[in-house]
């Protein structure tokens, strides 16, 4: 039989450790909520993280009540038959659907469940919850509130008033460190977005549109299991970079032989992420691009070379920045990349405001945007999907750092 279950000892371990973070916060529960997986730019994987319901069909909101003693309860606003679903993946065994907070969202009528009155709001299920386990007018930390909507949240304050506390994020704490066993998931899905850039290589064809060529890399990466795999391309003549276009529309774009080409994955594997980026030519290589791009690698690779325990996040980013600057380029808004997990972006972020110190089990993307001179055109041309190791960065992508040349 197919089964695709989380096992509670996965989940068991994130439960204990916010419950000892909970007593010692002097706090009775804590509320966790994600909005649906595809809100994906932003957080949407806590509940995910607790629960292992990491899939995209989670297309409503969900919240975990983890209270200081007695069993985490996953609640979500949506209909009966995800009962099905969410049992197929997920080892929790509390599951209630409660009444949306949205009126138009994918939810049961309020009518429908539990008589005259409908089901209970998220406020009024978790406070049940509390008091099932005996645990009375005592605060509740609160955590994912950086992608919850404004009337979610003063609906839950308009229940809990000043004993609903904000703070410290503790999931995302937990999240930033990975386990062996998530960063194996990590690694396969690096994998799989390998393939679609080594679909790209051997496809591209001068007389084929950009979105021609993405849906071979996209088809090729869920064919070989991706939850979700999306490219983008750019392209332009073998001129200069800034004669290239970005993104949506140049994949109408037909290609011709010696183009600059520059494409990104987003993948999706068992609810863990990867994302990378890769620039090269069409048929031949081109010296000028080849140039330009040691500048960038050399810059990158001083950014990766920071990636230690022990080390402060923020040096990566300076790294990047004082190697570029030392050639004349400068870093556009000084993003270079972010964190990476069951989020496209979260912990810990590698700008260069950041203190935070770097640990063994961090994973980072790294996507360093210059302004090239004199123009001040956007240039990112290579991203690095990394795991800083207990010995050092580790590459979890195969494919070429270097410029590739497609359809030789």
């Amino acid at each position: 039989m197919f089964d695709e279950t989380t096992d509670i000892s996965v989940i068991q371990p994130r439960i204990d450790r916010i419950r000892a973070w909970l007593e010692s916060k002097n706090l009775g529960a804590l509320f966790v909520y994600s909005p649906a997986a595809e809100h994906k730019w932003g957080q949407t994987a806590h509940v995910a993280y607790l629960t292992g319901w990491a899939n995209h069909d989670r297309i409503v909101d969900s919240a975990v009540v983890v209270p200081v003693e007695g069993d985490p309860v996953l609640m979500f606003a949506g209909l009966p038959y995800m009962l099905e679903q969410i049992d197929q993946v997920s080892p929790i065994k509390d599951v209630r659907m409660v009444k949306a907070v949205d009126p138009n969202v994918v939810a049961v009528d309020a009518k429908t469940l539990g008589g005259a009155r409908g089901p209970q709001t998220f406020a009024e299920e978790a406070i049940s919850i509390m008091r099932e386990n005996e645990i009375f007018n005592e605060r509740v930390g609160i955590v994912g509130i950086d992608n919850m909507p404004v009337p979610f949240y003063e609906h839950l304050h308009a229940e809990w008033g000043d004993n609903l506390v904000r703070g410290d994020d503790i999931v995302a704490e937990l999240r930033a460190v990975k386990t062996p066993e998530e960063l194996d998931l990590i690694r396969h899905a690096a994998r799989l977005g390998d393939i679609g850039f080594q679909t790209m290589v051997d496809v591209a064809r001068p007389g084929m549109r950009g979105i021609e060529i993405v849906a071979e890399m996209e088809h090729a990466v869920r064919k070989a299991g991706a939850d979700h795999a999306k490219y983008w391309m750019g392209s332009g003549p073998d001129t200069k970079w800034e004669d290239t276009r970005l993104d949506i529309r140049p994949h109408l774009r037909v290609l011709e032989e010696g183009d600059f080409m520059n494409t990104c994955s987003y993948i999706v594997y068992k609810g863990y992420w990867s994302h990378g980026q890769r620039a090269g030519t069409l048929m031949r290589p081109n010296a000028y691009l080849e140039d330009i791009m040691q500048t960038a690698i050399d810059s990158q690779t001083a950014g990766i070379e920071q990636m230690r325990p022990g080390n402060r996040a923020g040096n990566i980013a300076r790294a990047i920045r004082e190697t570029c600057e030392a050639a004349g380029w400068t870093l556009l808004g000084g993003r270079v990349g972010h964190g990476i997990g069951m989020d496209y972006s979260e912990r810990p972020s590698p700008a260069e405001s950041n203190d935070a110190i770097l640990e063994a089990g961090n994973t980072i993307i790294l996507h360093s945007a210059f302004a090239l001179p004199g123009s001040g055109k956007m240039f990112v041309p290579i991203g690095d999907h990394m795991h800083v190791g207990e010995d050092g960065p580790e590459f979890l992508m195969g494919f070429e750092r270097g410029l590739f040349v497609a359809g030789e």
